[in-house]
């Protein structure tokens, strides 16, 4: 081999390496988000021990997830996902919110012992707009979002955990008007805001801080897992508060259809013309997400018990036709067909959109 050919195959070589270089460094900083609008997570993923903390505190698994889809959703208006990669609990690990067994944690009581806890102390009145109570437990769980270009952090996002209702000495449950709620908040956020930015230095004061709360539904008789309900943006020199209206509603259920009739019908019609596709009968429920009085999104999940191949395909394709009953263009749709609580298929129908998008396992 000639040493000019030599040369050549050497220069190649070394314009590879430096393409994978190039390919490895993007990979490392971030992944590609899954569709248009989304945060892209940055890599590798580093996973944080907070992870059981949340499934201690929250055991549905709905609501974990509305809590950080919705954080995630509702930070878009402040930081936009053109500009900047996520990552979860880069400051907040376990140790800084834990708060069992007499812990520091900002999830625990507000004592001598625990100055950055966020919670009431045992002797501390709380007036909830229908009566005082002492000592209450109003923030359950806290997530965070953190926002970085490249390796510059961006802005934080704070997820509030807090309840609708506390109960008395008698055991007597009490509901926490929205005005009280929202003056605790504002304390509460304002203390989060000055803790995370005196503990941490790469928090500066010029690093903005979302703060939002997701009121959790403890009323069994409205068939709601609640939603977010207040945000507070800080930065450098002030803050401003926004009050949000969020509900997730169990279908089909009285609450949702007296909150969206139009869709509530529209959604018993489908579900029992699914019902009949085969002789045993399939079922269907739903979940639905409403924002300031608007359906966004609505997932749905259906069960059928067929007993061939042609038969699961047949409710496959059958769903897939009956999605066009479904009015709304301002809501996403997404839908997970079981057979025997095995995972068959899946399908969306995107906002502004009438096309249904199908993958299944046939």
């Amino acid at each position: 081999m000639t040493s000019k050919v030599i040369k050549t195959f050497v220069a190649m070589g070394a314009i590879c390496t430096s393409l994978t270089l190039v390919g490895c460094e993007d990979s490392v900083q971030k992944a590609q988000p899954l569709k248009p609008g989304d945060y892209a997570a940055i890599l590798p993923y580093e996973t944080s021990d907070t992870r059981g903390k949340h499934i201690g505190l929250i055991a549905d698994i709905d609501i974990r997830t509305q809590m950080e889809k919705g954080l995630m959703d509702i930070s878009k208006a402040y930081f936009s996902p053109d500009e900047v990669a996520y990552k979860n609990h880069a400051f907040l690990d376990y140790d800084e919110i834990d708060a069992s067994d007499g812990s520091r944690g900002l999830l625990g009581t507000l004592r001598d012992g625990n100055p950055n806890g966020l919670n009431p102390s045992a002797n501390e009145e709380f007036d909830t707009g229908n009566g005082v109570v002492k000592g209450p437990i109003l923030v359950v769980d806290l997530y965070e979002l953190d926002f970085y270009t490249n390796n510059d952090l961006k802005g934080i996002s704070i997820g509030l955990a807090v309840t609708d209702a506390v109960e008395d000495d008698q055991g007597n449950r009490i509901e926490i008007t929205q005005e009280k709620l929202d003056e605790y908040l504002n304390a509460t956020g304002s203390k989060i805001v000055s803790y995370m930015r005196e503990r941490f230095n790469e928090i500066t004061p010029n690093i903005p801080i979302l703060i939002a709360a997701y009121q959790l539904n403890t009323n069994e008789e409205i068939s709601s897992k609640g939603g977010y309900v207040f945000t507070e943006y800080f930065t450098q020199h002030r803050s401003s508060t926004d009050v949000v209206s969020e509900e997730y509603y169990l279908l089909p259920s009285t609450t949702f259809t007296e909150a969206q009739a139009d869709m509530a019908y529209q959604f018993e019609t489908f579900r029992q013309d699914v019902a009949t596709i085969l002789t045993d009968t399939t079922y269907t429920v739903g979940q639905a997400k409403v924002h300031n009085g608007s359906v966004q999104r609505l997932d749905i999940t259906i069960n059928a018990h067929g007993k061939t191949v042609g038969e699961v395909l047949a409710v496959v394709q059958y769903v897939r036709e009956r999605m066009d009953i479904f009015e709304s263009q301002d809501c996403e749709y997404t839908v997970i067909i079981k057979n025997n609580d095995e995972t068959c298929a899946l399908m969306k129908r995107a906002a502004n959109s009438t096309k249904v998008e199908v993958i299944t396992v046939y």
